[in-house]
């Protein structure tokens, strides 16, 4: 039985919540509700993707603040709620937009950082943070899998602006309280709808019948359940609160048996589609140029988590696959959001 955040320690807490209404983040806010949490969000006005994951949840009992977290505007609300746990996923999240507009990359995933550091130095009553970065935050020139004591370093700016937030972390004088990152690989899960990521591209081009083309098929990344990730946020917090003697640095990935290339994952995504839907399996092309510079194969070594922590990956490569689709296609079909996301945070703390 893997281990699951601790109901009693999260009931009542006030917890901030940067970056609540992207998709881990919204994600990340259900489940500490259902923990009986009280939560405010900070997040960009608007929505961050269309459809939007936060609009469709209908998340109820959480304040918010509307700003960019790259500035000060949210930082008094966030006082007043005097919040016991930070947890810091606002972010400019994706290396194709990196490459669109830099400046904006490296302001919201930097500068946020600093702002959101220069509120824990403020909070009497802060227990512990964590703060979320990637696994791109690793040195491309070293081999895989990155442990958390590789060298840093990004050759795209979304990649670096995550490592120069982990300098910004790490090199923070001067706290009361532990403040650790959390180094995610590639996650999957109902209600991304984000551009230019593998499982969205699919289900938006197969819903509509066409094909859709993949830039690099080989290339191999740590797919994992949303739940996955989050999970370990959770229990890092409580670790971290309890003055437990952990790295202030994790990975949160699939240990490299998991790790399969893009054309693995279409191809089982292709037959549980089919079979999810009762049509046949979909097509798709291969790009023969891709434009964007990106690593080849990216693995992550999870051990420390698993030995300070206790977390480990609970569902392999292909359940995540087979239930980030199935909430897709029950979804389109008319079931609530909300309902398919908390049957599926029930389904995996009770083991299945």
């Amino acid at each position: 039985m893997h281990p699951s955040p601790d109901p009693t320690f999260w009931r009542g807490r006030r917890v901030l919540v940067t970056g609540h209404t992207g998709f881990k983040g919204t994600w990340l806010t259900l489940w500490l509700r259902e923990l009986g949490a009280e939560v405010h969000g900070v997040s960009l006005p608007g929505s961050p993707s269309d459809p939007c994951l936060w609009d469709q949840a209908g998340i109820s009992g959480v304040t918010e603040t509307r700003a960019d977290i790259a500035t000060t505007d949210w930082v008094q609300p966030a006082l007043e709620l005097d919040p016991e746990i930070v947890l810091h996923l606002a972010a400019q999240p994706l290396v194709s937009e990196g490459y669109r507009d830099p400046a904006t990359t490296f302001r919201s995933n930097v500068q946020g950082t600093v702002e959101v550091m220069s509120l824990i130095g403020r909070l009497d009553r802060l227990l512990a943070s964590v703060l979320v970065t990637t696994d791109k935050v690793y040195d491309v020139r070293q081999p895989t899998p990155y442990a958390e004591d590789a060298f840093l370093g990004g050759k795209d700016p979304y990649s670096a602006s995550k490592a120069a937030a982990e300098l910004v972390v790490h090199s923070w004088p001067g706290l009361a309280t532990p403040v650790a990152t959390a180094r995610a690989g590639n996650v999957i899960g109902g209600g991304d709808w984000a551009l230019n990521r593998i499982v969205p591209d699919l289900v938006r081009a197969w819903t509509a019948g066409d094909r859709v083309t993949l830039r690099r098929p080989s290339a191999v990344r740590p797919w994992q359940h949303v739940i996955e990730p989050l999970a370990g946020y959770l229990l890092y917090a409580e670790r971290l609160a309890a003055g437990a003697d952990v790295p202030h640095a994790l990975n949160f990935g699939p240990d490299r048996s998991q790790a399969v290339p893009v054309l693995d994952l279409v191809e089982h995504a292709a037959a549980e589609w089919a079979r999810l839907t009762g049509g046949p399996a979909p097509a798709w092309d291969v790009q023969p140029e891709p434009g964007m510079l990106e690593t080849e194969d990216l693995t992550l070594e999870p051990g420390s988590a698993a030995e300070s922590l206790g977390w480990r990956g609970a569902w392999d490569w292909r359940t995540a696959v087979s239930r980030s689709l199935e909430w897709y296609v029950r979804a389109a079909s008319g079931e609530r959001p909300l309902a398919l996301m908390r049957e599926q945070l029930a389904d995996y703390v009770e083991g299945g």
